[in-house]
C-alpha cells in the first residue's frame, strides 16, 4: 500500500506541480515588489519547497550500465544559516536543508525509488534583482527496488549535487528551476554495486516564512 501511494505520488508529481505554479504566478503576477531578495534569505527564515522532474541515466559512466529513467517528487525545508554578505560577485547566504523524495521507474527495470537527503546550498543573492541563483550539495539513504545489475539490494546511500535560479514571485514565494545529479549506490554492502548516475531538470516552488 505504501509503495502504491509512492509510486501515485511521483507520477502525478510534475504535473500537479505544474499547475499549481500556473495558478501561483497567476495569483502573485499584480502582487507589490517591495520586498527585497535580502529579506527573504535573512538569517533564521524558514524555506518550504515542493518539486518535481525527470532523472536520466547512465550519464558520464556508462559502460555496462543499463538504462534507468525515472521520474523524482521531492519535499524539503531548508533553514537560512547565515544573512547575505560577501563581494558583489559572490554576495549570498548558507542554507542548511532536509527533504524527502520519490520516484516511479518509466524506462528500466523496477519501480519505486524513495528516500531522505540532508543539503547544505550557498544562495547567490544580488542586490536590485529577483533572481538568485544557488548550489547545493546533499547526500542521505535511498530504498529502491531498482534493477540490481545497478544496485544490489534494496537499501542504498545517494549523493547529489544541483545547481538552479530561483524567481521570486512575492514577498513569501519563489519558482525554482534547477538541474540536478543524483548517485545511487549501495557502498559495496552487496555483491553488485555499479551504482545509478542520473541527471535531469528539477521544477519547484518555494514559500519563505
Amino acid at each position: 500500500m505504501i509503495l502504491r501511494t509512492v509510486r501515485w505520488t511521483c507520477l502525478h508529481g510534475f504535473q500537479i506541480s505544474a499547475a499549481f505554479l500556473l495558478l501561483l504566478a497567476a495569483a502573485t503576477a499584480r502582487a507589490g515588489n517591495e520586498v527585497a531578495l535580502d529579506e527573504l534569505f535573512r538569517c533564521g527564515r524558514f524555506e518550504a519547497s515542493l518539486g518535481s522532474g525527470c532523472l536520466f541515466s547512465p550519464f558520464a559512466a556508462i559502460r555496462n550500465r543499463p538504462t534507468l529513467n525515472y521520474t523524482l517528487s521531492e519535499l524539503q525545508l531548508g533553514y537560512m544559516l547565515t544573512d547575505a554578505a560577501g563581494p558583489s560577485l559572490w554576495r549570498g547566504n548558507w542554507e542548511i536543508a532536509s527533504g524527502a523524495f520519490g520516484g516511479t521507474a518509466f524506462d528500466g527495470v523496477g519501480d519505486d525509488i524513495a528516500g531522505a537527503t540532508v543539503w547544505l546550498r550557498y544562495n547567490f543573492v544580488p542586490r536590485q534583482s529577483r533572481f538568485a541563483p544557488y548550489l547545493h550539495a546533499g547526500a542521505g539513504l535511498t530504498y529502491s527496488d531498482i534493477n540490481r545489475r545497478l544496485v544490489g539490494q534494496d537499501f542504498n546511500f545517494n549523493l547529489e549535487l544541483g545547481a538552479g535560479v530561483r524567481y521570486r514571485l512575492s514577498s513569501h514565494w519563489s519558482v525554482n528551476l534547477e538541474y540536478r545529479y543524483q548517485h545511487i549506490s549501495n557502498a559495496n554492502l552487496a555483491d553488485r554495486n555499479l551504482g545509478v548516475n542520473a541527471h535531469g531538470p528539477m521544477l519547484a516552488v518555494s514559500f519563505f516564512f
